[in-house]
């Protein structure tokens, strides 16, 4: 996988993690299970990855962002898992390989799981 697109991956379930430490309901329930849930930490963790993503993904990112609860998912069996259309079988071509793709209906960043 692309580093971008990883570490686009990680910012994302960080974020999800960050929502849930914000929680104190699912929070308590996550530390009881032994899941340090520090919203500081979290918080930097995101900002320091975000420092290294490129200008153009990062801005894309956050963009998607204000829109989807997920701007990176999956393609699966073919399609997009944010709005199932099918995504192109150009996609999955060695010439795509380390280039960060988007949906073509609804734009979300696509990764191959």
């Amino acid at each position: 996988m692309n580093r971008q697109l990883a570490l686009l991956v990680s910012i994302q379930n960080l974020e999800l993690q960050l929502r849930d430490a914000q929680d104190e309901t699912k929070a308590k329930a996550l530390e009881a299970m032994g899941f340090p849930m520090s919203v500081e930490k979290i918080q930097r963790d995101i900002s320091g990855l975000l420092e290294q993503i490129e200008p153009r993904h990062r801005s894309y990112y956050l963009r998607l962002k204000t829109r989807f609860e997920n701007p990176v998912v999956p393609v699966w069996d073919g399609h997009c898992t944010g709005c199932f259309a099918n995504v192109p079988t150009a996609f999955t071509s060695v010439t795509n390989v380390n280039r960060v793709m988007s949906c073509e209906s609804c734009g979300r960043i696509l990764f191959q799981p």
